[in-house]
């Protein structure tokens, strides 16, 4: 017999241990990136698991966002691009999403939100999902890149002088955070909490689970990048530039090492992260790298959660450009923990 119960990542070893064995856990499934999430925006922790005859048959992550703001949600998992139930059996996953849906009744949320494929739901967001499939020999890996696009970017950044060092400090991680604010303003969006990258840096990086490459031209850091690796996939999770500098292709660059960094480490594929379906310019940029094109989809329990997307946020935006980057900072500290 099966049953669902609520379990803890961070205290029950079983957890980890499942999500280690299984082919397709992600980062996003480990208990350090949902601690970072619970400790920066005060979500708390609803994760069940599926128990048969005492071990893990599956398991489906959840945090609770309990905000008068935006309402009362659960959310699998906020701030992640995808991050779905593991399972060993169908059963056991709709076994999962059903006692989910019942739990919605009781701690009141008004929904319930599976990032990834779910058997239970109906769809609330699509995206696009890249992957570069890596093999050992980088040089044969970038000739399968765009040639007038990618290719000729990247053996021009060759020429630029710009070096790139990997670094795991904490100082390499705040040139990311100066450098984020100059990019959040120039695209009108809120930088996230200092905060999230503090734990980020302290649970994250410091944890041996990824680095932050940082590019500098003439002793100046013009461009950063952070990257997480798990198991044998290394993800391109954020990147920031001095738009003073873009000529010099740094943001190209800092992948590009990283892919041949992963390459000689044995990693299998380089995950680029979701695109909008409209960001045409993005879907772009990720093919040019050869990638292999996704459809990912969000669920949400029940169907009349759905509802269409609201452009408020793209009405904003040419406001936030133009607003000092202090003021920003404290727009991100106080709506970020309500969004998710």
């Amino acid at each position: 017999m099966s049953h669902v119960e609520f379990i803890d990542p961070h205290a029950d070893a079983r957890w980890l241990a499942f999500a280690d064995a299984h082919p397709e856990a992600l980062i996003f499934h480990h208990p350090l990136w949902m601690k970072v999430l619970e400790r920066a925006y005060g979500y708390h922790q609803v994760s069940l698991a599926c128990i048969e005859d005492g071990e893990i048959s599956g398991i489906l992550p959840l945090l609770e966002i309990r905000s008068r703001l935006t309402g009362c949600r659960a959310v699998s998992l906020p701030f992640s691009d995808y991050s779905s139930l593991l399972v060993r059996d169908p059963a056991a996953g709709e076994a999962l999403v059903a006692r989910a849906a019942e739990l919605r009744a009781t701690r009141r949320w008004k929904y319930i939100e599976i990032r990834g494929e779910s058997p239970l739901g109906a769809v609330a967001a699509s995206y696009a999902l890249h992957r570069v499939r890596l093999q050992p020999d980088s040089q044969l890996l970038f000739r399968t890149f765009e040639k007038k696009r990618t290719q000729y970017t990247l053996k021009k950044f060759e020429k630029t002088g710009v070096v790139v060092q990997r670094r795991t400090d904490s100082e390499a991680m705040a040139v990311f955070v100066r450098l984020n604010y100059l990019t959040r303003q120039k695209h009108g969006i809120p930088p996230q909490p200092d905060r999230f990258f503090h734990l980020f840096q302290e649970h994250l990086i410091a944890g041996g689970m990824g680095f932050i490459s940082v590019a500098t031209f003439e002793g100046e850091a013009i461009a950063a990048s952070v990257f997480l690796h798990y198991k044998d996939v290394l993800y391109h999770k954020f990147n920031a530039s001095n738009e003073a500098f873009l000529h010099l292709s740094a943001n190209p660059g800092l992948l590009w090492d990283a892919i041949r960094w992963g390459c000689a480490q044995g990693y299998r594929v380089v995950d680029l992260g979701r695109s909008d379906l409209d960001g045409e310019g993005l879907i772009r940029y990720k093919r040019g790298w050869g990638a292999e094109e996704l459809p990912l989809r969000y669920y949400r329990v029940p169907a009349e959660a759905v509802v269409k997307r609201s452009n408020s946020t793209g009405v904003l935006k040419p406001l936030m450009q133009h607003m000092p980057v202090s003021i920003l900072k404290v727009i991100g500290k106080v709506l970020y923990g309500h969004a998710g």
